[in-house]
């Protein structure tokens, strides 16, 4: 469905399951969609309702003219969760997904029950921000077809693009579907992220996921964001790459799942 929220515009949203208690809401990578949630729907939605979330600029969402900040995207997020009832929800982001659910977690602590971080980071060194911004330009001046080039090498370990030639037809896919220039405006925000100094304000109890074998968000990152969050804990997967939750499926749910049902006997 389309929600239609006030200096957001059109988010479009994916609701499955029986209603009732904590929604999981799930928030996706950078070019990607909530297609891509397909075996997370299948395990928990038997059980509880599950919530996708497009992301402003992605999939069926409207692209905004705006500029982009982590703020405003965590803004559409709050929007949307209100939306559908205003109940605390056990939020997972990917990716930016994961910066964008820090940043919610921060502002509306009665939102999220729960935080599950996975490969994404909290903060950049200035090198490492310029190298984003490089990203942002080369997004506009040599396109998405070399944007796809240089993100399927990063974000999947040369073992899975042999094993699983469709998944990665299906991130190029996505890749080449967003314009230039709004793949360039994500980049701008996301070199924008410094919340390490922050994170000791959220209480919510935390699970940080990364791939042992992820160069985007390694397992230092995982590890600096599970010190500056109070309790949090560190998981890491062995053999995966940026994406835990599209590459091991399986793996990935059992992590989620026993993390949430020790939320729940917490409650």
């Amino acid at each position: 469905m389309l929600v239609h929220l006030k200096n957001i515009g059109a988010v479009n949203v994916v609701r499955t399951g029986a209603q009732g208690g904590a929604p999981l809401v799930l928030l996706h990578p950078v070019s990607m969609d909530v297609s891509w949630w397909g075996d997370q729907f299948k395990e928990f939605g038997a059980e509880r309702e599950v919530v996708a979330i497009d992301l402003p600029g992605h999939g069926l969402s409207a692209q905004p003219d705006c500029p982009l900040t982590l703020e405003w995207m965590a803004d559409a997020i709050e929007g949307i969760l209100e939306n559908i009832g205003g109940a605390a929800v056990d939020l997972v982001g990917v990716s930016v997904g994961g910066m964008i659910a820090q940043t919610l977690a921060l502002r509306r602590p009665d939102l999220v029950r729960s935080l599950t971080l996975v490969a994404t980071l909290c903060a950049f060194s200035e090198n490492v921000r310029g190298l984003l911004r490089e990203r942002a330009r080369v997004a506009r001046v040599e396109g998405m077809a070399r944007i796809a080039e240089l993100s399927i090498e990063r974000w999947f370990t040369p073992a899975f693009r042999a094993r699983r030639p469709d998944m990665i037809a299906r991130a190029t896919i996505g890749l080449l579907r967003q314009s230039g220039d709004y793949h360039a405006r994500m980049w701008e925000m996301i070199a924008q992220l410094d919340l390490e100094n922050r994170l000791h304000a959220i209480g919510c109890p935390t699970l940080v996921m990364t791939g042992t074998d992820d160069i985007n968000a390694p397992p230092a990152a995982a590890e600096q964001i599970a010190r500056a969050i109070p309790g949090a804990v560190a998981k890491l997967l062995p053999g995966l790459g940026h994406f835990p939750p599209f590459e091991d499926p399986a793996g990935f749910n059992s992590l989620l799942r026993a993390f949430i049902s020790g939320v729940e006997r917490c409650d």
